[in-house]
């Protein structure tokens, strides 16, 4: 098992990273950083996946002129932002499911890890690995203990932390490339009454990562939504 770390080149994404890296070194996981996309429109970043893309939310996906060599922005609004972020989660699925790994841990730069995983990961599922909070210390994790099982689950607010096997990679490669880009990696695969993947989620009981809020490198405040929080983490979140 190996986590991939997605940052991108910027002062608060590396320092998010750092954080997060040491996590993973203090729960004996496996990593690496995979270097996302930034400073380009979403079509570029997406063009740089490999994927095939041939539809954007049901509409033909037009490739931009200049798929090798994109043209730089000083300045990108939000929602390109988010979507070049989402084409960095695709292309860590890629990666997965062209590698040897036959399950991997999906962080961004602001997940923290807080216990190892020692239990096998379900094909065909999206196992989102906890919850977001802007103090992690709310969360007791060691009375809480490390995950045992999974809960099935309607919807989850983020793809800060989260683990697919291979095989599941390899399903939603071949999801978009069928049905093209589904939306922000928010929306259309975690927010519930959002979802267009047919993959189903579950969360991992009890939780053993957090997404950590502070501030963000896409909108201008993080949301600290969370849907229900199951019986374990509601029990140690004081």
């Amino acid at each position: 098992m190996k986590a991939y770390i997605l940052t991108i080149d910027n002062p608060t994404s590396r320092d998010y990273a750092a954080v997060c890296a040491k996590s993973c070194d203090d729960v004996g996981l496996d990593w690496e950083y995979f270097e996302g996309f930034q400073n380009m429109r979403g079509v570029h970043a997406w063009a740089q996946t490999g994927i095939k893309l041939t539809k954007n939310e049901g509409k033909p996906f037009n490739w931009p002129k200049k798929v090798d060599n994109p043209p730089v922005l000083k300045s990108t609004n939000a929602p390109e932002k988010a979507e070049c972020c989402t084409a960095g989660h695709a292309a860590i699925w890629k990666k997965i499911a062209e590698g040897d790994d036959e399950v991997a841990v999906i962080l961004e730069h602001d997940s923290i890890m807080l216990h190892p995983i020692n239990i096998k990961i379900p094909d065909n599922r999206i196992v989102v690995l906890g919850y977001k909070t802007k103090d992690p210390k709310r969360y007791d994790h060691v009375k809480a203990g490390p995950p045992t099982g999974f809960k099935d689950i309607y919807g989850h607010e983020g793809a800060h932390a989260y683990a697919i096997t291979k095989t599941t990679a390899q399903s939603m490669i071949k999801e978009i490339e069928t049905k093209g880009r589904l939306g922000c990696v928010d929306n259309a695969y975690f927010i519930g009454h959002q979802r267009k993947t047919k993959i189903p989620l579950c969360i991992m009981d009890p939780t053993p990562a957090i997404g950590w809020l502070r501030k963000s490198t896409i909108w201008q405040t993080s949301a600290d939504i969370n849907y229900k929080f199951i019986d374990s983490f509601n029990k140690n979140y004081k």
